[in-house]
């Protein structure tokens, strides 16, 4: 009680009781321990700001800050004393209660620190647990006082009181409050809630957002299954309808459209047999859910509608990858009967997969090129128009990535034009993630068109402008940086060197043209590298290409069960790891052994490199360690791997490629790495890029494939989410 049991109580001696000075307080000192506690973490939280005084200062408004003092001081202190006078308490209840309140208090400490609670909740928590207590004391429900607590201030305080008759019902409200704001992740957790009155709200909620998890469960042999089919909402009743089918996994993303009569279970099971049909049946399907959510209306099928396009699209797209070499009949014969939106769809969906020569090519048989081909009359705005405008954005930036930008715009109207590109760069703060935003940076590095790019610095100005108008700080962070990035990469005059130091200096980040060969070794001196195979034959063929590269007067390279070791015998130490491309899922296996033994053995690479398609860059990345400095995805540098890739490593260097990587490409710039690496030097991109660029000039195939790869010092991509995120972390300091 840190002031005023202080002043009640004298100080402890051996006997079994510690007198008041008033001489009405008793307090054993057995339970002297409890108010010690308490007053530890009282103490704790006066101290949060730095500051050990009497002031809990969670906020910048007095008033708050006073409220929140008085419950975390002076109402715990009052509670404290009201337990130790309550003559109606054995030493057992004064102890459980006691207990109770410094669990109430560290847990608000600890989330508070986290940033697990809103800080200006601690009157009500104060307050809920000396209402709940005194009802528990009367042996009354503590339901009444949790109902306006948040979940995290109310999930530690009911079980204080486990054995309170009313704790069931509390329970499940607290449960309720978790539920509601977790619908993805809640499943799972409710087998312990099945009796409870409000799990059928629950399950109603997610199949709104998550149908395809209720489908999951309806179709188990679970009790959660008869909790399911006997639920009465009629979106949940559908689901089980759906899941009477053999085919339910296709069909329920159709969930809109068997809603509103339009389609039929026994429609769809004749379309999802056959590919085509069932893509152009979701191609259809999903035009009318961008009409819906244009309206206002929020669809429940998109989610699994766009997880199932993706999947039949990229098989759509490897089978055209897989042909490169064949000739352009042989090579797109499976897409000559797509309409215009349905190769838009493929093209959006295989954003991390196509090959250039896939998108387009000289013989004007890409899958972009016959887009614009079939349309009639052949203009990109009434294309858009007609897909309600569906990832525009991603489109846009895939045009500016595959130099095509310019041709789509120029097929319509200067206005329409103009308008569509004023929409691309607009409203960038209102998104969940940087994923738009990056996409804007990253397009902006790929725009030849001056005029366009004129138009376009002067829009993100406006935009910032008008963020900093309305005081969005998210805002005018994301503008401001693209103001930055823009201006700096379009500097005349300078080269590539001092365009990427400027950038670096202006957005206070580390140099973003070279790496540091010091900050690659490790205590010992040694550099260490990890790279990934994987199982399929591509992967098989990459690993016999890549050890050709390691001759045995330079190397020793030693074979175990899952991995090769391979061990530099000139130059500076360097150790690579490589997991051994074993059928899959054998490759996993190799990798997870190899991982594995890193961390026995504490050793941290410093350079990660992936190679292989990239549905396997998940595993790369899920192994991928904070130590890493360098990052070769050689494939898919889409935003989701690349902020995975600095929220784990934020000091990484990415080299990308804007399609899918190839081994011809790959080796040389691992080669080159790898000689700047046994060199001793700083790993300088610019210069490694401009020797690289001279190597390929005579291979026009190649220098094509190299041209699509994105170094470290020009991943604008990248640079922007450091940025970003550097700038938000200070803030919150």
């Amino acid at each position: 009680m840190r002031k005023i049991l202080l002043l009640l109580l004298l100080a402890a001696s051996q006997s079994s009781l510690v007198h008041a000075q008033n001489g009405h307080l008793q307090i054993p000192i057995s339970r002297q321990g409890f108010h010690d506690n308490i007053d530890k973490e009282q103490a704790a939280a006066a101290k949060f700001d730095g500051k050990a005084d009497d002031l809990v200062k969670v906020s910048d408004d007095q008033t708050i800050n006073l409220q929140v003092t008085n419950a975390l001081l002076k109402e715990v202190d009052d509670m404290q004393i009201e337990i130790e006078r309550d003559s109606a308490l054995d030493h057992r209840l004064k102890v459980k209660y006691l207990t109770g309140l410094y669990t109430v208090v560290k847990d608000y400490n600890q989330k508070r620190s986290r940033r697990k609670i809103e800080p200006e909740e601690a009157p009500s928590m104060i307050s809920a647990y000396r209402n709940m207590m005194r009802a528990d004391i009367k042996g009354k429900s503590i339901e009444p006082y949790i109902k306006n607590l948040s979940f995290d201030a109310s999930e530690r305080i009911i079980e204080i009181f486990h054995d309170n008759p009313g704790y069931k019902e509390a329970r499940g409200e607290v449960f309720s409050k978790y539920a509601f704001n977790n619908l993805e992740t809640v499943m799972p957790k409710l087998q312990g809630y099945l009796d409870y009155p409000g799990t059928d709200s629950i399950v109603a909620a997610v199949a709104r957002k998550y149908p395809n998890q209720v489908l999951t469960y309806a179709t188990s042999y679970t009790p959660m299954a008869n909790l399911i089919k006997k639920n009465q909402d009629p979106v949940v009743q559908l689901i089980v309808r759906i899941g009477q089918s053999p085919q339910s996994t296709k069909i329920l993303p159709f969930i809109d459209q068997l809603m509103d009569g339009s389609i039929t279970v026994e429609k769809l099971e004749t379309v999802v047999d056959n590919d085509y049909q069932y893509y152009k049946q979701m191609v259809k399907s999903m035009v009318a859910l961008q009409k819906m959510k244009s309206e206002g209306r929020n669809p429940f099928g998109m989610k699994a509608m766009m997880e199932n396009m993706l999947a039949k699209s990229l098989l759509y797209i490897r089978e055209v990858n897989d042909l490169h070499e064949e000739s352009a009949a042989v090579r797109f014969r499976i897409v000559k009967d797509f309409t215009p939106e349905e190769l838009y769809y493929l093209i959006i969906n295989g954003q991390e997969e196509l090959y250039t020569s896939s998108y387009t090519n000289h013989n004007n048989a890409g899958l972009y090129d016959q887009m614009m081909i079939r349309m009639k009359p052949p203009r990109g705005d009434s294309l858009l128009m007609m897909i309600n405008f569906d990832r525009f954005k991603k489109f846009i930036a895939m045009a500016a990535g595959f130099n095509t930008l310019d041709h789509f715009l120029k097929s319509m109207a200067p206005e329409n034009s103009n308008y569509l590109m004023q929409k691309y760069v607009q409203n960038l703060e209102k998104t969940e993630d940087l994923e738009d935003a990056v996409d804007v940076a990253n397009s902006f590095g790929s725009i030849r068109d001056e005029k366009l790019l004129n138009f376009l610095r002067a829009e993100v100005k406006k935009n910032l402008a008008y963020v900093k108008k309305h005081n969005d700080r998210r805002g005018t962070v994301i503008y401001q940086l693209l103001t930055s990035l823009f201006e700096n990469e379009s500097a005349k005059g300078e080269n590539d060197s001092s365009k990427a130091t400027d950038i670096a200096a202006e957005l206070s980040l580390p140099p973003i043209n070279f790496v540091g060969f010091n900050t690659l070794q490790s205590d010992s001196g040694r550099v260490y590298q990890q790279v990934f195979f994987y199982g399929d034959k591509d992967g098989q063929d990459s690993y016999a290409s890549f050890m050709g590269n390691f001759p045995s007067s330079d190397w020793k390279a030693v074979k175990n069960k899952y991995w090769v070791t391979i061990t530099s015998l000139k130059g500076k130490p360097t150790t690579i790891y490589a997991n051994l491309p074993i059928d899959e899922p054998g490759d996993k296996e190799a990798i997870q052994r190899l991982s594995e033994y890193l961390d026995e053995n504490d050793i941290h690479p410093t350079i990660f490199i992936h190679r292989g398609h990239s549905y396997h860059i998940n595993t790369t990345l899920d192994n991928l360690q904070s130590s890493a400095k360098i990052v070769v995805l050689g494939s898919c540098g889409g935003y989701h791997n690349l902020a995975t890739v600095l929220e784990k490593s934020p000091e990484a260097h990415i080299i990308s490629s804007k399609q899918v990587g190839t081994r011809f490409v790959n080796e040389p710039i691992i080669h080159s790495l790898e000689d700047v690496v046994r060199a001793g030097k700083n790993v300088d991109w610019v210069v490694m890029w401009a020797q690289l660029g001279k190597r390929f000039a005579p291979d026009a195939r190649n220098r094509e494939l190299f041209s699509d790869y994105v170094p470290p010092h020009k991943n604008l991509g990248a640079i922007f989410i450091k940025a970003y995120r550097q700038i938000m972390k200070d803030e919150k300091k």
